[in-house]
């Protein structure tokens, strides 16, 4: 049942933002890459999508977007570094509810040197009413061992995500997008790790136990100890992990590398003040239909409310 509207177009029972986050891996899906935006009955109940893309190919993939939702949606902002890619679409009917569109982009470098696997951050500010709203996607470096790298690269994210030189002293005023929005949403191929051995993870798995994994899990760690993510939220992982599958298939890596099943790919959000805006996770899973990637792509249903 769509969600009903005032006089305005505003949405009265609350704004539902449908976020989704996906690695390419380099590839342009052959079919179903719809399914990204999900099916057409749910299309009609979001008002805002946001795209996070990772290792996206060279090309601009908005038009392909705005074709599937229609013409009840429009791009409201973007931003772009390489293959990091993040689009931000909004109900026509509720454009002036949404101001102030701002975009940055902040590399911490390429990871083995391939260019065209960039990390970094990409970033969308806007307002909706009298809240500012943070989109961060997200691609940080890879490996098991690599906890403490990943760890700082998000600080330095953070630090210098829309920081500006402040006129009085000429230093940087850090940490004000992320502490001076009223909800950051984090998505990303933040690539924390499973730890364990292949094998053992796998039959956990084949055995629908992915619950066992939680405790294993680098970035639920990483929170609990307090090092990263301080305040953020994250749905339940409900769903398999996400990485690493052989390409077109539902088979876990098979390569002489034998990646343990991680869940790489994560949607998390940050909410400032908690007595005047609350988020609810409707829906956290995975959408196993898109298969041309070694990664399956994230997406998070987030009902968004405030006093204001």
């Amino acid at each position: 049942m769509p969600v009903s509207e005032n006089r305005e177009g505003e949405a009265s029972g609350g704004l539902r933002i449908y976020v989704v986050t996906w690695n390419m891996n380099g590839k342009i899906p052959e079919r179903n890459l719809a399914n990204l935006v999900d099916d057409e009955s749910a299309r009609r109940k979001h008002d805002l999508y946001v795209i996070g893309l990772q290792e996206a190919p060279s090309f601009y993939v908005e038009s392909f977007f705005l074709e599937i939702l229609g013409e009840s949606y429009c791009l409201v902002a973007s931003s772009v570094m390489s293959s990091l890619q993040l689009f931000v679409f909004a109900r026509t009917a509720l454009l002036s509810f949404l101001t102030d569109p701002r975009s940055d982009r902040v590399s911490v470098g390429g990871f083995g040197g391939v260019i065209g696997r960039q990390k970094g951050a990409v970033a969308v500010s806007l307002r909706y009413r009298q809240l500012r709203f943070l989109f961060l996607s997200c691609h940080l470096a890879p490996h098991e061992g690599n906890v403490e790298a990943r760890n700082a690269q998000f600080a330095r994210i953070t630090q210098s995500v829309f920081a500006r030189p402040n006129t009085a002293n000429g230093c940087s005023c850090l940490h004000t997008a992320t502490a001076g929005s009223d909800l950051v949403i984090l998505m990303g191929d933040l690539n924390y790790r499973v730890v364990g051995h292949k094998t053992s993870v796998g039959i956990l798995i084949k055995n629908n136990l992915e619950k066992l994994l939680w405790p294993r899990d680098q970035l639920s760690r990483e929170v609990a100890r307090g090092n990263i993510f301080n305040g953020f939220v994250e749905g339940p992982l409900t769903f398999r992990p996400t990485y690493k599958y052989d390409v077109g298939t539902d088979n876990y890596d098979t390569s002489s590398k034998e990646r343990v099943p991680s869940w790489t790919d994560r949607i998390l959000f940050k909410v400032r003040h908690k007595s005047w805006l609350s988020v609810a996770v409707q829906d956290y899973d995975s959408i196993n239909s898109l298969k041309s990637s070694d990664h399956r792509p994230v997406k998070a249903l987030l009902r968004v409310n405030t006093n204001l």
